[in-house]
């Protein structure tokens, strides 16, 4: 089974995603994508000292500068909210060095069964992840630009499936909040990382061609009869 969230979709098209979070100034494109995966380079908001957003990527597997020495082989795509404030170096990128990653859906293994299912906002089209990112040089003067997705205990409706989900904001209010540069409280900080209320998603299965990171098409995302 894939971990989690180890899947997800960002299938609107880049004109809208850009019109919905509020950027304007920009020659990042990211075209549809159905089956995003770990260590690809994936969209990512964050604000700059002004607090405008601006987007571009990072590789979706964090390598905090703190960890530089110890060549780690780890590349964390997902933190738990549960240990945001006990891990020093989370604690601090938290505080200092967050983002939001738009996304239209994620795919969820069935714990039992291992069937891939498709989930999304009803009420949105796009919506966004919450995460953290670092962004440095190493000795070869190399970019080193990551970042990862938080997870919270899943709600009482996609605990059926897994018991886990990604931090989905609840909108634009908690988008801007968790952007802010000068927020920096890490208690109010998590305060805003939830389980996303269950009545306003829905999920479907899909094939499991979306096992493969190989196939990004439309049909990964297509409903089927489970």
């Amino acid at each position: 089974m894939i971990n989690m969230c180890g899947r997800f979709a960002m299938t609107e098209d880049w004109s809208q995603v850009l019109k919905y979070f509020g950027i304007t100034n920009t020659s990042y494109s990211f075209p549809p994508h159905y089956n995003i995966a770990p260590s690809q380079r994936i969209p990512a908001i964050i604000a700059d000292h002004d607090n405008e957003r601006r987007v571009g990527p990072l590789s979706w597997g964090l390598i905090p500068q703190a960890w530089e020495a110890e060549n780690p082989k780890v590349k964390p795509i997902n933190a738990r909210v549960e240990g945001l404030k006990t891990n020093g170096v989370f604690k601090r990128l938290v505080e200092r060095r967050r983002c939001i990653i738009p996304a239209t859906g994620y795919f969820e293994w069935h714990r039992n069964t291992k069937q891939p299912h498709y989930i999304k906002v009803k009420s949105r089209p796009v919506f966004a992840f919450a995460g953290f990112y670092d962004t440095w040089a190493d000795a070869s003067g190399d970019k080193i630009n990551t970042c990862t997705i938080i997870t919270v205990p899943a709600n009482m409706r996609v605990k059926s499936i897994h018991e886990r989900m990604p931090a989905i904001l609840r909108g634009s209010q908690d988008e801007r909040f968790w952007l802010h540069r000068y927020v920096t409280n890490i208690d109010d900080l998590l305060a805003v990382l939830k389980p996303y209320p269950e009545d306003d998603m829905h999920w479907y299965p899909v094939s499991k061609m979306v096992g493969n990171v190989n196939n990004d098409t439309p049909e990964c995302v297509k409903e089927i009869e489970a």
